[in-house]
């Protein structure tokens, strides 16, 4: 099996680090071998890299290597990072991600009839490794414009869904500043719009128009403040 083979789409923090920066930003895909991370500005091919794979139930994430093999461009912008030297415990927790990411994946929404068609929003949860948490704060977003001031429906721990009326189309790169709970300056971040709902779509469904933003290449103190503002929220 190569690094190519059992691609899951799942969503998680991850932080990689080279010998000149460190990165927080979240994964496109998950095999046994590998991971594809997202990134604009990617390590150079055959680079190798100091991982942290935030997984479910592991606060203080996984650490492994990996070895940069492809680099992918345009709006899907990342890496692929082959696992290197990866300890058979570490092993064995990934296929057990996986494992469940594929029955979820392949699942039907609770509740969901057989003549009613299964939603984008739906498949995109099945495969997100973290839920959405409900929250409202105010997000300042904006792509090559001015920031627009809007607010956030709900957060998790690899991005967040911002209300607009008119939100940019799929695979945009935004910048964020988010005034998360519990008080402090607002966050910046980047992104990348992996949902989108129109007013018109919005109005259809009975829900609010808006982005899923998917977080991207930001720094450590980012990822310590989405952790302390979502355990906030749940009030742990």
């Amino acid at each position: 099996m190569n690094g190519s083979m059992s691609r899951v789409p799942v969503v998680f923090p991850i932080r990689f680090a080279t010998r000149n920066a460190a990165v927080q930003t979240t994964t496109r895909e998950l095999s046994p071998k590998g991971v594809s991370v997202r990134c604009l500005e990617p390590p150079l091919k055959g680079t190798l890299i100091a991982m942290k794979l935030y997984l479910p139930g592991r606060r203080d994430g996984l650490a492994a290597q990996g070895l940069v093999r492809e680099i992918t461009p345009g709006g899907e912008a990342g890496f692929w990072a082959d696992f290197h030297q990866l300890g058979m415990p570490e092993q064995a927790e990934i296929t057990e991600l996986l494992a469940r990411r594929e029955r979820a994946g392949a699942a039907k929404p609770i509740g969901a009839i057989a003549v009613q068609p299964i939603s984008q929003a739906s498949i995109d949860d099945a495969r997100r490794a973290f839920p959405r948490i409900p929250a409202r704060f105010a997000v300042r977003f904006a792509t090559v414009q001015d920031f627009v001031l809007e607010y956030a429906a709900n957060i998790s721990a690899g991005g967040v869904f911002v209300h607009s009326p008119d939100p940019p189309p799929l695979k945009s790169i935004v910048r964020v500043e988010m005034q998360l709970p519990g008080g402090g300056p607002s966050v910046p971040a980047r992104g990348v719009v992996v949902h989108r709902v129109s007013k018109e779509e919005a109005e259809a469904r009975g829900t609010i128009p808006g982005m899923g933003v998917q977080f991207m290449d930001a720094d450590d103190d980012f990822r310590t403040r989405i952790d302390a503002a979502i355990e906030k929220i749940l009030g742990t």
